[in-house]
């Protein structure tokens, strides 16, 4: 099967030929397994959907903003009229004369469609796939993450070391990151240097983009003991018993926590070590200033669930997870870990567009409006950062620092 390449370039995003083989690679592998037709059914839900959710959210869409898919599908370099013909073949879409003007809007049968094409992707896993990719994507794309993460937090180099002495990690040993990142840990924080050449650590990201940055850095220059992995933490391509450290920062709350820890635990020999550093659960309404920041956020939360998803747990969580997959000797610690709210735009760049805080309330917005969402919130941040000092946008977000050891 051949496919023709097509390089497309949206906001920031670049689509380079490695990115676009893999993909090619991908969806040729679906279709041996599962066979063309399917692809071309469920590639026809998906649109579907995001052209019906479109015109849901906003009531009616102008008939040419549609046809460009400029609100809700801007990627595309073609018009979408046959996907308006089908919609009004079907009875799901109809054309209207607003004020002389010609609206698409959903007929009650497209009501129904949308509904009953929202449940079936909640139970097929769809929606959840979708936001852990748009994590990982995140990643890929922001060149600016790691700068702006050491703005945002002054003391996550602080606790990457002091992360790397609680372990034990000596000289010698063979090691497991996950999350490595673009390796501020593995290399800023002196691991690589430490573990040393007569040692190994493997670098495991799911994100390519990360590690590609990672390898391009000037520590990262002839330290061969170090080996990078595209992987998750829930899927590790190793024997058992393979490392004698298993550690990593702030990947935890993007994972399958259980899946995870019991993959680090089975690729660590007995008697090695585990260790993660990593956020804990925290109400941010009860700040003011980011209560009022963020407003638009918790109004789309209100909406749907009440307050915005959280994929942060309890210390006390934490410790049982580690518990019930049999570590032992778990030794815990709540390090400080302020957060510094100093300047609107890198505070949105950093944690809608890096971290990918409320993707979940974000990922089922049309295009268009989260373009909107994102310049309220820029708005919104300057009025924040005039009316509370500095001293006022500093959060003293919670932390742990967990050690366990395999039995």
């Amino acid at each position: 099967m051949s496919l023709t390449l097509h390089f497309v370039k949206v906001s920031y995003i670049f689509i380079n030929e490695k990115i676009a083989l893999e993909a090619i690679e991908k969806v040729e592998a679906y279709c041996q397994l599962y066979g063309f037709g399917n692809l071309v059914y469920t590639y026809r839900l998906l649109t579907a959907y995001d052209n019906l959710n479109a015109i849901d959210y906003y009531g009616s869409i102008p008939e040419r903003e549609f046809l460009l898919g400029s609100w809700h599908r801007p990627w595309v370099d073609y018009s979408l009229n046959d996907d308006l013909m089908m919609g009004v073949l079907y009875d799901t879409m109809k054309i209207t004369i607003q004020n002389n003007k010609r609206y698409i809007e959903l007929t009650p049968r497209g009501k129904d469609f949308l509904a009953n094409l929202k449940e079936a992707l909640e139970t097929s896993g769809y929606f959840s796939q979708r936001v852990q990719m748009l994590h990982i994507s995140q990643f890929d794309l922001f060149d600016e993450y790691e700068q702006l993460a050491e703005e945002i937090w002054p003391e996550a180099m602080t606790l990457r070391k002091q992360l790397i002495d609680v372990t034990g990690i000596r000289p010698g040993m063979k090691v497991l990151e996950l999350g490595s990142g673009s390796g501020p840990l593995t290399f800023e924080a002196g691991l690589a240097e430490l573990i040393g050449p007569t040692g190994k650590l493997v670098c495991v990201d799911p994100s390519a983009g990360m590690m590609n940055r990672a390898k391009a850095k000037p520590q990262a220059k002839d330290k061969y003991w170090v080996e990078y992995r595209a992987g998750k933490a829930e899927t590790l391509p190793f024997e058992d018993g393979t490392f004698d450290a298993v550690i990593g920062v702030a990947f935890l709350q993007f994972t399958d926590r259980q899946k995870a820890l019991q993959e680090m635990r089975r690729v660590t020999r007995s008697g090695g070590v585990v260790g993660s550093v990593h956020p804990l659960a925290f109400d941010f309404r009860t700040i003011p200033f980011f209560n009022e920041w963020f407003a638009p956020i918790f109004r789309i939360a209100n909406k749907k669930r009440g307050q915005p998803k959280s994929y942060l747990f309890t210390m006390e969580k934490y410790i049982e997870d580690f518990q019930k997959t049999g570590f032992i000797k778990i030794e815990s610690f709540k390090p400080p870990y302020p957060m510094l709210f100093h300047d609107p735009e890198k505070v949105i760049k950093h944690f809608i567009h890096g971290v990918g805080l409320f993707q979940e309330e974000l990922a089922d917005l049309p295009w268009r409006a989260r373009q909107e969402i994102m310049e309220n919130l820029q708005q919104l941040g300057e009025s924040v950062c005039q009316k509370y000092s500095e001293e006022e946008r500093i959060i003293q977000m919670p932390a742990q620092l967990i050690r366990a050891i395999v039995p």
